[in-house]
This record gives structure tokens, sequence and C-alpha cells, in this order.
């Protein structure tokens, strides 16, 4: 193949591979600055705090109070399991990008 070529399709895979690592970069950043999760939690544990309130004086809401605090529980790991795909978006996206300029300047 003509040397031409070869540096187009070189220059044409770097700047694709440039591109990816910015939109995972930014899907990442996304990803880990979304504040829905936490108006979600915030809602659920003012609902807990009320429940609580509500299970002193009857018995009957105790298996709901359990169930409230599960969800609590369960909605914080899913928080940490989203920030830690955002990290690893964003290394990723670090990652394409500094390869996408290893190969341009190679």
């Amino acid at each position: 193949m003509a040397p031409d070529l070869m540096t187009s399709i070189r220059g044409g895979m770097a700047l694709a591979m440039f591109a990816l690592g910015v939109l995972s970069c930014s899907a990442g950043l996304w990803t880990i600055l979304s504040r829905e999760y936490q108006r979600s939690l915030k809602g659920i544990a003012a609902q807990s705090n009320r429940l609580h309130a509500r299970s002193l004086t009857e018995v009957g809401v105790v298996p709901v109070l359990d169930a409230s605090a599960r969800l609590v529980e369960a909605t914080n790991q899913m928080i940490r399991t989203a920030m830690g795909v955002g990290a690893f978006l964003c290394l990723i996206g670090l990652a394409m990008c500094v390869i996408a300029l290893w190969i341009f300047a190679g």
C-alpha cells in the first residue's frame, strides 16, 4: 500500500480512538456527577424516618420499617456501584486518549 494511504488510515484510527476516549470520559464524569441517585436516597431516608416514628406507636409497621431499611441499603450500594462505573469509564477514556495520541505521534 502507498505510504500516504497508511498515514491516512493511522490518522483516522487515532482520531476515532481519541473521540471514543473523550466520549467515554465524559460519560464517566456524567455518571459520577449525576445527582439523581442522591435525591432518591434523601427521599427514601425521609420516608424511612417517618416510618420509624410511626413504628413506635404501631406494631404492624415494623416489617415495613425493616423493608425500608433494606431499600436504603440497596440504594446506597447502587450509588457506590454507579460511582465505580463512572470512575472506570473515566480511566478507560483517558487510556484511549493516550493511546490515540501515541498512535498519532508514532
